[in-house]
């Protein structure tokens, strides 16, 4: 920005001079001004030609150049050189130039004092860092890299420490730390994305590729790993196991349980990176953990590995292609798997209300999944009542029981209806769709909250539906059924637990309709 005074607009697509701060502008002035006085007196070439384009380069008239269109999206990003036209082994940063000579000099001249001090990390003494290198490969961070040490403000030292003394980590730490984490963060079996977070993992031994590639085929279904086929059906079991409440054993998967295990979470922050998360237990002990994250996830009709990529995605609107979940919720959600704690309030509280606006919701498995999981780990840690896997015909709880209802009277106006135009033919000779749109996308969101103002309609528009629904009979008793354990009164008002279990009963009614006899997870509720 600063070398060529130019902004780049994404949408627009195009270069501009100037914005509200006008900040292009300010920095290629005082770029140009520091640089013309720094290069005085130079004759060389190199430093004349670079001494010309500063003179000469015109940012209002370069919006349109070529070469810089060619980069477009990366411009911000972009890293740059100067080197001689017709030469370009000639570069402005050559050792032996000019630039880089009268730099070493006043380096030689400076009285820079160096610290020694007991390091922070190892305890070790020896020479403090004064400048952290810089990490590369954190989604969202430079490309070029950036510091994880780094202090930019007075207001950030004490104890009469400047810039990065105050860290107090020794320059041989310093290089270790940076070696270590460029390595992890390059290599794709010990990193994984959640939106802006960059994840990195690893056990505390030589040759840890069976946990890392495990660990990130349960948590992200993405692990290659050694004999992929046999990881991943060993995890499906386990999971399987779990969700219908039986004790699961790690023998067959060949891994070292007692391994110490690290997790850490690395997040752009302005010019630097900041540190999400560290977590660190026995591998057995974290793998455990992830394994009853997915079985608490696992829902009638859905899979038994939810990769964690899609359950941020499921938070996000499909028609916003900018939003994105909150660093607070993707860290507060991974903490909750590998630990074994309770889900963020804030989970909950954006899957139900995007459930409220899903089209799709009785076919929606992560969704359900997420709610349901919110929900059991709730109901395990004050010992009250879960939610099972498939329809539970036995559950008496209202919110419940309403959104069971509402599947069976979607059911009936779709039947209803399709009977009705099912047959007819539009002017192009396909059938015309049924209906434009169902109760499921004028009522649900109203009926979720409020029942009591809402069902006495939606029972009252079912009847003149079941007149033309060819499984009346059916749909009718089913009714009877639910209204039987419901009561004669709906409830006035449903709180966000209650909202997440009607949408979980609609979810399972919905299900239901579809299930085929001796499904595997009916099988094992009934053996229950």
């Amino acid at each position: 920005m600063y070398i060529f005074g130019l902004n780049y607009d994404k949408e627009a697509g195009k270069y501009s001079t100037h914005n509200e701060t006008d900040k292009a502008n300010k920095s290629h002035l005082a770029f140009k001004e520091k640089n013309l006085q720094y290069t005085d007196g130079m004759t060389s070439d190199i430093v004349t030609a670079y001494r010309n384009f500063i003179e000469n380069w015109e940012p209002e008239k370069e919006e349109e150049n070529p070469n810089l269109l060619r980069i477009a999206n990366n411009y911000q990003n972009a890293s740059f050189c100067f080197a001689l036209d017709g030469h370009p082994e000639i570069k402005l940063h050559d050792m032996d130039g000019e630039i880089c000579q009268k730099f070493l000099a006043e380096l030689d001249n400076c009285d820079e004092v160096t610290e020694e001090n007991i390091c922070s990390i190892t305890g070790v003494y020896g020479e403090t860092a004064r400048i952290h290198d810089k990490i590369k490969g954190v989604r969202g961070a430079k490309t070029t890299g950036a510091s994880i040490v780094c202090y930019n403000s007075p207001a950030e030292e004490s104890y009469g420490k400047s810039r990065s003394y105050n860290s107090g980590i020794s320059k041989e730490t310093m290089k270790r730390y940076i070696k270590t984490i460029n390595e992890l963060l390059a290599d794709q079996q010990h990193r994984m994305y959640i939106d802006d977070i960059t994840i990195i993992f690893w056990a505390m031994e030589k040759g840890d590729s069976k946990e890392t590639s495990i660990f990130m085929q349960v948590l992200n279904n993405s692990g290659s790993g050694l004999d992929a086929g046999k990881t991943e059906q060993a995890i499906e079991n386990a999971v399987r196991e779990l969700s219908v409440g039986r004790a699961v054993s790690l023998d067959g998967l060949d891994i070292n349980e007692d391994v110490e295990f690290y997790v850490a979470g690395l997040t752009p922050n302005a010019s630097r990176i900041s540190q999400k998360f560290i977590y660190h237990d026995k591998f057995g002990r974290m793998f455990k953990n992830v394994l009853s994250h997915q079985a608490d996830m696992v829902i009638d009709g859905g899979r038994t590995n939810i990769p964690l990529w899609r359950v941020m995605k499921e938070l996000l609107s499909p028609k916003s292609s900018k939003e994105k979940v909150s660093p607070v919720i993707a860290s507060s959600v991974l903490r909750a798997a590998l630990c074994g704690g309770k889900y963020p309030e804030a989970l909950l509280s954006t899957a139900v209300q995007r459930a409220k606006t899903d089209e799709s919701l009785g076919q929606n498995y992560t969704k359900a999944g997420i709610i349901k999981a919110c929900l059991n780990r709730k109901a395990r840690i004050y010992k009250k009542e879960e939610l099972k896997v498939g329809l539970d015909v036995e559950n008496k709880n209202a919110a419940y029981l309403c959104g069971r209802l509402f599947a069976v009277l979607e059911r009936i106006q779709k039947n209803a209806t399709k009977k009705a135009f099912g047959s007819v033919k539009s002017e192009k000779g396909d059938s015309k769709k049924a209906l434009n749109k169902t109760i499921k996308e004028t009522y649900f969101s109203s009926a979720c909250s409020r029942p009591a103002l809402v069902f006495p309609r939606l029972m009252k528009l079912a009847q003149y539906h079941l007149q033309k629904d060819d499984y009346a009979v059916y749909d009718n008793k089913l009714i009877g059924e639910i209204m039987d354990k419901l009561g004669t009164e709906f409830p006035q008002n449903l709180s966000l637990d209650e909202q997440g279990k009607f949408v979980i009963g609609y979810y399972h009614q919905y299900q239901s309709f579809f299930r085929k006899k001796n499904n595997d997870y009916e099988t094992e509720e009934s053996n229950n």
